[in-house]
């Protein structure tokens, strides 16, 4: 297969990042290091999405809301003199549309959001602002997850560790071209898992024999990692990523913690269907469990990244 990494040096497309003043600070810190490295600018948002709720008297409203347009301003004159451009936005409704709708009219190239710790505290934030985000959002969407070395690797000292889930789909090509992306930021070296299920390899390819539970026999897997690291060649350097072919019952989920805890990973990458309603009852979402349970930084990538 004919190989095609690209590069987009001329991608002045903003990052488009969320804060609460608070939690996402160090989402903040590194969507603008990310910036001043991809020579763009940032998009600051802050969404009021509870003071109308629960302030009534309009003269106790009118006095929050200009301290938290002060708080915006002087975040933003704080990552101002760290060098970055930065536009701010003040806003109202639900923090995770507005950050969609802000991406979108900004044609963001991602977005960044802040998680907390693990525990109850974090599961709300992530049902109403990250996940919402990661789900509905036709741009990418990277949950910063606090402690990480994303800074070190900004600054040039450290290769970033990837780990990407593939499943052979356009979202999960898109992830591939997102992690390519990154390396106009700093070196990565990127982990690919695939995850397959006996059984149904066994159908897809035709295998002629006993039909096997747990393991993929021998000739299947051989042709799943051939079609795996071709697959993966058109989108990353060969020098710079491993392509891995895992098969079992297991969740797709629960093979990528299990790889990125032995490699001490520092981000995740998945691609999202963003099915809805009933689709996502029967059929699961990768994304979302590796949202929910991963203790480290996450990036959750829509098919319509895929330049």
């Amino acid at each position: 297969m004919e190989r095609k990494i690209v590069t987009q040096k001329n991608d002045k497309r903003p990052i488009v990042c969320g804060t609460d003043f608070s939690l996402a600070s160090e989402a903040v810190d590194i969507a603008a290091a990310m910036a001043r490295r991809l020579e763009t600018k940032l998009v600051l948002v802050h969404v009021d999405q509870l003071l109308g709720a629960l302030v009534s008297n309009p003269v106790v409203l009118e006095a929050a809301i200009l301290q938290r347009r002060g708080d915006l301003d002087d975040e933003a004159q704080r990552v101002r003199e760290l060098g970055t451009q930065v536009d701010e936005k003040f806003l109202s409704g639900s923090a995770c549309d507005e950050l969609v709708t802000a991406a979108k009219k900004s044609k963001a190239r991602f977005i960044v959001v802040g998680a907390v710790g693990h525990g109850l505290a974090r599961r709300l934030l992530l049902g109403s602002v990250a996940e919402r985000t990661a789900e509905t959002s036709r741009t990418p969407t990277l949950v910063v997850r606090r402690g990480g070395r994303f800074g070190s690797w900004i600054r040039g000292e450290y290769p970033l560790k990837v780990l990407v889930g593939y499943d052979f789909s356009a979202a999960s090509d898109a992830a591939l071209d997102w992690v390519n992306q990154l390396r106009e930021i700093g070196q990565c070296q990127s982990t690919v898992l695939y995850s397959s299920w006996p059984p149904d390899e066994t159908r897809r390819l035709r295998y002629q024999g006993s039909p096997p539970l747990a393991v993929n026999p021998k000739k299947n897997q051989k042709v799943l990692e051939r079609d795996l690291t071709e697959r993966v060649a058109t989108f990353l350097p060969e020098q710079q990523v491993t392509a891995i072919v895992e098969s079992g019952w297991g969740t797709p989920e629960g093979y990528l913690f299990e790889i990125a805890s032995k490699r001490h990973v520092d981000l995740i990458v998945v691609g999202t269907h963003q099915r809805q309603g009933l689709g996502r009852v029967l059929l699961g979402s990768v994304s979302r469990a590796v949202l929910h349970h991963a203790k480290m930084t996450v990036a959750v990538v829509p098919p319509a990244a895929r330049k």
